[in-house]
């Protein structure tokens, strides 16, 4: 198996055993050893627990995060006239 492909596994490998980013959607690209992490996630909270998680992995070069943190949704108040 090509060495980026088997990180790329292993780097999935880690976010699914960590059940700090379950049911997060992470785009996951590995180049020459470097991964790239892209999407949208809840919060930082979030965010920065799948870079952990990428770090444990073996085999790691460098890590590109490029995940961004979803504005909060707005909760617009209606006010009711009787």
């Amino acid at each position: 198996m090509h060495p980026d492909i088997q990180l790329r596994h292993d780097v999935f490998a880690q976010l699914n055993w960590d059940p700090a980013v379950e049911g997060c959607d992470v785009d996951v690209r590995v180049k020459d050893g470097v991964v790239t992490l892209r999407g949208k996630l809840a919060n930082q909270t979030l965010r920065e627990a799948v870079e952990r998680a990428v770090r444990r992995t073996e085999g790691v070069a460098a890590l590109v995060n490029r995940l961004t943190v979803r504005p909060a949704e707005r909760v617009e108040r209606v006010e009711r006239t009787s």
